[in-house]
């Protein structure tokens, strides 16, 4: 599934900044970003673990990674936007399916390889609460010194925030997958989509 991967270098970026780059200050944090920092610096102290490094540690790490991570990102509500339309038409014991997909397809197009990104730092530019939704906009800077603009989207569950979506330059990591899901589906079959997604989880 090429496609669902044609624009793994940027949200890989995107994905990991969330996870490894909050922790570093700039505007003066609010309920948001403060809820997000306390999830990163577990997710930090993970990869700071000196007995979790090595190859030989890898799947105990990501195990961990992802046990974290999945407490900041809502696989549920990407899931579901991710799908659409869609979402609605699949039963109870697919929609449990494919969150578990989705979150596999993230984990393996991201979560692997974020320990090449922990020395990128972040500026906070804004930070917008609409009752149950929020934004936090910020600016990645690259070891080379390029600046990435990034939003995150995130909803209020249970009086905590969690992510739903990022945006790269404008681009939705959401409706990016949406739009491969909607390509693959109309082309095959929802069948079609959630074995090609199988299979590529399995190779990882």
């Amino acid at each position: 599934m090429n496609h669902v991967s044609s624009r793994r270098s940027v949200f890989l970026a995107a994905a990991t900044a969330i996870l490894l780059t909050l922790s570093t200050g700039a505007m003066g944090a609010g309920e948001v970003t403060r809820q997000v920092k306390i999830g990163i610096e577990a997710i930090l102290d993970i990869l700071r673990d000196s007995s979790l490094k090595g190859d030989e540690m890898k799947a105990q790490r990501r195990a961990k990674l992802l046990k974290t991570i999945q407490k900041q990102f809502d696989f549920t509500e990407m899931s579901r936007r991710s799908l659409a339309r869609q979402w609605k038409k699949r039963s109870p014991e697919e929609r449990t399916e494919f969150i578990s997909l989705f979150s596999g397809l993230i984990e393996r197009n991201y979560i692997g390889k974020i320990d090449i990104y922990t020395n990128e730092k972040i500026k906070y530019t804004k930070e917008e609460i609409d009752e149950e939704f929020a934004t936090v906009k910020t600016v990645i800077v690259t070891r080379d010194k390029q600046e990435i603009p990034i939003t995150y989207s995130l909803h209020n569950v249970k009086d905590k925030w969690r992510v739903y979506d990022v945006v790269v330059n404008g681009i939705s990591l959401i409706n990016t997958y949406r739009q491969q899901f909607r390509s693959i589906i109309q082309k095959s079959s929802y069948g079609g989509l959630a074995k090609i997604l199988r299979r590529k989880i399995a190779e990882r």
